[in-house]
């Protein structure tokens, strides 16, 4: 593992070095963020965080207990006399499961970006690795808009004087791929591709509602690749779809936000274990798996001093036959969220953080789990406002929970905080006393 991040860093290096090479008149820009937290446990262990089995996410303050930081470079290469500008974009990013296990280094983005172009009517065009057009709930991480993949596509071209029209071609490929059809290191015979798919993803932003507020459509395909000789997988795996309307409201209070999104996706199109609806998720899942959700989310700043984001999330995920059902990922259930992040300011440098979140799951075939989970967290900051950073945060973090998570957990998560196996054993609650570090930059 040190290793790959050693040779990780080095091509990062690299490639940053070659960036600045190729255009040595313009400025490099780059971007980062970094958390950590270190934390003990009511059970006199260490750090231990709470999530629900069948949630998707869970809410963040107090209870993040992984390591995690990303740096992103961004270089202009070249910018033409028609004001189109293109740039070389590259993002770094750094994952430990806790502060003391082994760390994971990972590329999540590295594309070519032209923007300005006249012949887009002022539009994009990309080509690599990026976070395409993400949406996300930030009390919770909750990404239900997003997927990754090595593409490329025209973004934001104009039609109109509002609307704006993109499109992006997505490849997802989990094998081994040789010329030979063996694998190189065993000579057994490669997957043929039987486990990849493109996904066309149109998206139509900017359809005016009212004052401050707008329509947003999005629609994906992801479809199977044509198979060889391996009629088996050719009808174990299926193309889907996963469709996504949303309203956008601003200008709340400033520069807030409310999102209200309803999604829905068949087979592959509902993300699987991923969040998002639309992405390319397990091609093993049929058109009679669907994910339908709908959410709302609220980010303000009420006033100088009191900032808050609000969540709240149904979702709803059937047709999983008993034999296909992996507790707390793939299985029929109702998954409800509700939740919320305060910052009320003190004084310049000093505020107060509280987080309080619900989480129900509703299995056809079981009782029904739940989990309640509440931080407050004394916190000097570079400001009073909710999204001021950096943040130097002392938390107090408790949950609380039934039977029916605790057994859920036994499957789905052991070893895990709210398992029978977990640092607080039989126990339904326990709570979690720390120190975290939060920077963008």
């Amino acid at each position: 593992m040190k290793n790959i991040i050693q040779k990780t860093l080095f091509h990062t290096a690299l490639t940053a070095g070659a960036m600045a090479c190729c255009a040595p008149a313009s400025a490099l820009d780059y971007q980062g963020y970094f958390r950590a937290l270190a934390g003990s446990n009511s059970s006199h262990g260490g750090a231990s965080c709470f999530q629900l089995a069948g949630a998707l996410a869970k809410y963040r303050l107090g209870n993040e207990c992984e390591v995690y930081g990303e740096f992103w470079l961004g270089q202009e290469v070249t910018k033409a006399d028609d004001g189109a500008v293109f740039n070389a974009n590259i993002m770094l990013s750094y994952y430990s499961a806790n502060a003391s296990s082994k760390s994971e280094a990972d590329l999540p983005q590295i594309y070519v970006q032209g923007d300005k172009i006249p012949e887009l009517n002022n539009g994009s065009v990309w080509l690599g690795r990026k976070y395409y057009k993400r949406e996300g709930l930030g009390a919770n991480d909750f990404m239900y808009w997003s997927g990754r993949g090595f593409g490329g596509g025209v973004e934001d071209v104009m039609l109109g004087r509002d609307l704006k029209f993109s499109y992006a071609l997505l490849r997802k490929d989990n094998l081994v791929a040789t010329t030979s059809g063996l694998l190189p290191a065993t000579g057994a015979l490669a997957d043929n591709g039987s486990n990849s798919a493109t996904r066309h993803d149109f998206q139509l932003r900017g359809i005016p509602t009212n004052p401050g507020g707008s329509l947003e459509l999005g629609l994906s395909f992801i479809v199977k690749d044509a198979k060889g000789n391996d009629k088996q997988s050719a009808d174990t795996l299926h193309s889907g779809y996963g469709a996504t309307i949303q309203h956008r409201q601003t200008g709340i209070n400033g520069d807030g936000v409310n999102k209200f999104a309803i999604q829905y996706g068949t087979g592959p199109g509902t993300g699987g274990a991923d969040q998002s609806v639309g992405a390319i998720g397990n091609l093993s899942d049929d058109k009679n798996i669907s994910r339908m959700r709908v959410l709302e989310g609220l980010y303000t700043q009420f006033t100088p001093r009191l900032g808050a984001e609000l969540v709240a999330i149904y979702q709803k995920d059937k047709g999983f036959t008993p034999e296909r059902t992996v507790l707390g990922v793939a299985e029929n259930k109702v998954w409800t969220s509700l939740g919320g992040h305060l910052v009320y300011g003190i004084s310049r440098r000093f505020k107060i953080g509280m987080d309080l979140g619900v989480d129900a799951v509703r299995p056809d075939d079981g009782p029904t789990r739940r989990m309640t989970k509440f931080t407050i967290a004394p916190t000097i900051s570079s400001g009073m406002g909710l999204n001021a950073r950096p943040d130097l945060r002392l938390f107090y973090t408790y949950a609380k929970w039934n039977d029916a998570a605790r057994l859920a957990a036994d499957s789905a998560a052991p070893g895990s905080a709210l398992s029978s196996t977990g640092a607080f054993g039989a126990a339904k609650s326990g709570s979690m006393i720390g120190v975290q570090a939060d920077v963008c930059f």
